[in-house]
């Protein structure tokens, strides 16, 4: 074994055996009271953006709705697993097949949706400041389309080979949640640290960078062009883009820098409570992700109420229409 695959596998060691230190009740009743509501949210999200038209071919909700579909992972797989987990003091039904999958959820879709939120953050660039690119069926297929298909069959393949065909043989331990969280790929000196860097620190990394560009692109601007209706335009994207990088980077960026510390030396005994803190974190990304959508989905929000008013009132006035005492007195003998 090499000395890089020795590191990894102690510093994997060192994060495996060890569990956070908050209660298992207490994260039950966390994750159970944040994951209805927010499975809840996301179904709604989903469903006004494929019923309106104009919310399901606009190019800026693409991404968004595939962050979504990735969430559904976490929310219906990985914390029912979890759950599951607590209940029975172990992982149930105790076998590989269980573990894979659950690590699959948990790490594969949660790094997948990193994945897609750098790239939410770069196209924001194309949309407001080169929308030219996407102004054709061409431009959009090339600029849009073809980027968002490319990184969906790369998250998918990358992470159905590294936990279902990669050749290293994994290690379980049904008393620890995830099976004991580290999955054998992440030990092998080359496929572990280009997961590392391509997948989970390159990504935090560029979402950083082009949200703080793009809100500095639109400021700079706005006071220089004037355009106060422009900007109100940009308004809404421009505070769903930031609310989701501030959300995510809050949790994933002190991950990166603990695990980029660790790869310069520091030792892995250290910062592993903070890590274990900062992976149950993680799913409150997942959590708050559906709520800040639909945010910026207000007005068809709004549609949806007023059209369930509007459907109260028209069966509070039939109601009161077809009531015995309004009907005329010849009718009422007639019916008899």
């Amino acid at each position: 074994m090499s000395d890089n695959q020795s590191s990894n596998s102690t510093d994997s060691l060192s994060f495996a055996n060890t569990e956070i230190s908050m209660s298992r009740t207490a994260r039950f009743w966390i994750l159970l009271l944040f994951d209805v509501p927010s499975i809840i949210c996301t179904l709604f999200v989903l469903f006004c953006v494929f019923v309106d038209q104009k919310l399901r071919l606009s190019v800026k909700n693409h991404a968004l709705v595939i962050l979504l579909i990735l969430g559904l992972g976490t929310q219906l797989v990985d914390v029912p697993f979890y759950l599951n987990f607590i209940v029975h003091s172990g992982v149930f039904p105790p076998n590989p097949s269980t573990c894979i999958l659950w690590c699959f959820m948990d790490i594969g879709m949660y790094n997948g949706g990193a994945i897609i939120l750098a790239w939410t953050a770069f196209e924001r660039h194309i949309i407001i400041f080169h929308s030219r690119w996407i102004s054709t069926r061409k431009g959009r297929i090339i600029a849009h389309y073809l980027p968002l298909l490319f990184l969906i069959l790369y998250i998918f393949i990358f992470y159905i080979y590294a936990f279902y065909f990669f050749p290293c043989e994994n290690t379980y331990d049904y008393t620890l949640p995830y099976c004991n969280g580290s999955p054998c790929y992440a030990n092998d000196p080359i496929m572990g640290m280009f997961d590392w860097i391509v997948n989970i620190t390159m990504p935090t990394l560029l979402e950083a960078f082009f949200s703080l560009s793009f809100m500095f692109r639109v400021v700079w601007q706005k006071y220089r062009s004037h355009l106060s209706v422009q900007w109100r335009k940009q308004r809404k994207m421009t505070i769903q883009l930031m609310s989701l990088t501030v959300l995510n980077l809050s949790i994933n960026f002190p991950l990166s820098i603990l695990n980029m510390a660790h790869l310069c030396g520091l030792p892995s005994n250290i910062g592993v409570d903070a890590s274990q803190y900062f992976f149950f974190f993680c799913y409150f990304v997942i959590f708050f992700l559906p709520f800040i959508c639909l945010a910026s989905i207000t007005d068809v929000y709004k549609k949806f109420r007023q059209k369930i008013l509007r459907q109260r009132r028209e069966m509070t006035q039939f109601t009161a229409t077809v009531r015995p005492g309004n009907f005329p007195m010849s009718t009422m003998v007639q019916v008899r």
